[in-house]
């Protein structure tokens, strides 16, 4: 199992993420209102703004403050073009 890094602290494995979405505030307020998730999220950007969301298969989802481009090219290795 590898594991990917974002910044300090914040190590997920690469196998259980489904899913990398950027993060806007109305996709924000619905995550927050939406019961399942209630207690499923996550907030890995030690005080700065998110601007990530990474979902795991386990329903979770991981706030993070990378950017979305260069979090999904961290995650599945897709260069530049």
């Amino acid at each position: 199992m590898s594991f990917v890094s974002f910044g300090r602290k914040v190590f997920l494995p690469r196998e259980r993420i489904v899913a990398v979405m950027p993060v806007s505030t109305a996709m924000e307020k619905k995550l927050k209102n939406i019961d399942f998730y209630a207690n499923k999220i996550i907030n890995a950007t030690f005080g700065k703004q998110a601007k990530t969301a990474v979902i795991m298969d386990s329903g979770h989802v991981v706030l993070i403050p990378t950017r979305y481009k260069i979090a999904v090219r961290v995650i599945w290795g897709r260069r530049r073009r």
